[in-house]
């Protein structure tokens, strides 16, 4: 101790009585910051967290942790808002196909008008007018981030799993819509072929598929007793997903009378069949409106909200409502 004061002594350092003054105003400053400004140890994922807790109590129900990632839960948000015209912060069946129809129609027309510059900017080796699948091999690849080398068998043979089964189903898609060379596709069939959902001839062929399977009397329209024959003869495959039909003899009977049967002649023709079978009629906004609707409304009040999305929210991420394309391309 003696060692200390005479260093102390050495250094000249103030007295006590001069230097106990000063260290309890710095000791004061500093709590006066820290209580002004405390130390931010939030981390990212608790951000997050409170985030999605915070959207969750949006509707002033009781907070429960659900497993939705921020980009998720933003569109989600997103989604609502738009489809919640009144604001009331409550969803209707109606509100909700009303927002899914405006979104199928708003896809569909944005997959004809973007079609022919995707077709010219992929046809150039040679320019031809028509998209061989070499050439959209090529730009597949390069929308994935993957050189056009890699199109040799040698170093196709090292890609990702995934990449290859993606490029697998691209080609049983692409023979499917290669009508006339199944090298290479047309302006109309390379639109069925990345969008056969938006596409006229797509949507013909369906007509085709019900009348050979239902139109018993080969007249080439249908009545009410052909139409609502839930399991007609040679149907190879009846819960085929391009036959998109209700399932009861019931439901079947009341969309011939109320949609299909616009004349209310009887009979459904080509021109009544191909509107019905149009992705953009109604019908398939409700369907979907109401199916969601039943899966998420916890509550039983046939409305959803924001908070009882969340709860469902993989199956609404996957739904016409938010990921219209992928949804489409699920089905076709």
């Amino acid at each position: 101790m003696g060692i200390i004061v005479k260093l102390l002594r050495n250094m000249k350092i103030p007295r006590w009585s001069t230097l106990l003054p000063v260290l309890f105003y710095l000791v004061f400053i500093t709590c006066i910051l820290m209580l002004a400004f405390p130390t931010n140890s939030t981390t990212g994922a608790e951000r997050k967290r409170s985030n999605i807790d915070a959207a969750e109590n949006v509707d002033g129900a009781n907070s429960v942790i659900y497993n939705v990632d921020e980009s998720a839960m933003q569109q989600l948000t997103d989604a609502f808002n738009k489809a919640d015209t009144n604001k009331d912060k409550h969803l209707t069946v109606q509100e909700l196909a009303k927002y899914i129809n405006f979104k199928i129609r708003d896809h569909i027309d944005n997959a004809i008008r973007t079609n022919p510059s995707t077709f010219v900017e992929i046809d150039h080796k040679p320019r031809d007018g028509l998209v061989s699948w070499d050439e959209y091999q090529s730009y597949s690849l390069g929308q994935k981030g993957i050189a056009e080398t890699y199109m040799n068998k040698n170093l196709f043979d090292t890609l990702d799993r995934k990449v290859k089964e993606s490029i697998a189903r691209d080609k049983a898609l692409w023979m499917e819509a290669a009508r006339t060379d199944p090298v290479s596709l047309t302006l109309d069939e390379f639109l069925s072929f990345r969008h056969p959902e938006s596409s006229t001839v797509n949507l013909l062929n369906l007509v085709d598929d019900i009348l050979r399977q239902f139109d018993i009397d080969g007249d080439d329209k249908l009545t009410i007793a052909e139409f609502s024959d839930v399991l007609p003869n040679e149907v190879a495959d009846p819960s085929s997903k391009k036959i998109i039909l209700s399932q009861t003899e019931r439901e079947r009977k009341e969309e011939f009378t109320k949609i299909i049967d616009k004349n209310k002649d009887g009979k459904a023709d080509r021109g009544e069949l191909l509107s019905y079978v149009d992705p953009r009629h109604p019908r398939y906004a409700i369907q979907e409106a109401s199916t969601l609707l039943t899966l998420a409304d916890q509550n039983s009040d046939r409305k959803l909200t924001l908070h009882e999305i969340f709860a469902k929210s993989s199956i609404f991420i996957s739904s016409k409502m938010v990921n219209t394309a992928e949804s489409f391309h699920d089905e076709f």
